[in-house]
């Protein structure tokens, strides 16, 4: 797959489409959190390409979109643009949106930002913030900062460490080294520079100006959330709804991801025949308006 020029941005994706092709369908996006690739998607895309356009997008500078060396400094508008160029460039006029952790915060802004652009928002280890302070012995490893750690033992040891630590390791050494490699397409330099910037977002404010139906998938045993985060994330999201897994840890959805991707693509179709619905309605009020 070649990569797409977004702005200043060479950015990888992935495009899977399995539905009809004589049938209009929507597109979802599929994207990563920190340390990640959307090739760590790669368990939902059967479930959801038969009905759905799927797209997996790698943030600027992660997994396999270019690197244009050091130096790099993220802010929020510049990853929403990168969102919405990718769109724009691949003609996709709404889409629905699917976050992990760091892709959550994310979604939140895209969603609270771009309305027009977001048909649902589905949240997966949802974080409104992230807490270095909370989760300092998973992310610093022991060493005096995030940057540091990753700094000091590279982008592979550190998923290996920090998930050795969350207890996440399957013991299927081929699988955690699977993980652990993606994480480590990833210049060290750029984990530091998204380290240092993503504690600055606080996605809390902007809940309440989402207006997509949303679904919150919320894992039971995670270092990064709770129970009363994900609980706030529903109050302030008008239209939302959860499903928990109580056994689940953070980073499941891609450990174990069937059952989290047969539940969005149940969410997703539901949010599909509602539109259908709607606009039926509409089609018949019209009509209706014309005869009277």
């Amino acid at each position: 797959m070649p990569l797409l020029r977004v702005g200043d941005a060479d950015l990888f994706y992935r495009d899977d489409d399995f539905a009809d092709p004589w049938q209009p369908h929507d597109t979802v996006m599929l994207q990563h959190g920190f340390g990640r690739s959307g090739n760590m998607y790669y368990g939902w895309v059967p479930h959801l390409s038969r009905d759905f356009r799927v797209i997996r997008m790698d943030l600027r500078r992660f997994g396999q979109s270019a690197d244009p060396g050091p130096g790099i400094r993220f802010a929020l508008d510049g990853l929403m643009a990168d969102f919405i160029g990718m769109l724009d460039a691949l003609n996709i006029e709404r889409v629905h949106y699917v976050g992990e952790s760091l892709g959550s915060i994310l979604g939140i802004a895209l969603a609270a930002t771009h309305p027009d652009r977001v048909k649902s928002l589905t949240l997966v280890s949802a974080i409104v913030r992230a807490r270095p302070e909370k989760t300092g012995k998973v992310v610093s490893l022991g060493y005096p900062s995030w940057a540091e750690a990753l700094q000091a033992v590279g982008m592979k040891e550190w998923w290996l460490k920090s998930r050795a630590i969350t207890n996440e390791l399957t013991g299927n050494s081929a699988k955690d080294n699977w993980f652990a490699d993606e994480c480590d397409r990833t210049p060290v330099h750029v984990g530091q520079a998204m380290a240092r910037f993503a504690p600055t977002i606080n996605a809390e404010p902007m809940l309440a100006r989402v207006q997509a139906p949303t679904l919150v998938l919320s894992p039971g045993i995670s270092e990064h959330t709770d129970p009363a985060e994900q609980q706030a994330i529903l109050d302030a999201i008008p239209n939302s709804r959860q499903i928990q897994y109580p056994g689940a840890k953070h980073i499941d959805c891609y450990l174990e991801p069937d059952k989290y991707a047969r539940d969005t693509r149940d969410f997703l179709l539901d949010v599909v025949q509602r539109d259908q619905r709607l606009v039926t309605a509409g089609c018949r009020q019209i009509r209706e308006s014309f005869e009277e």
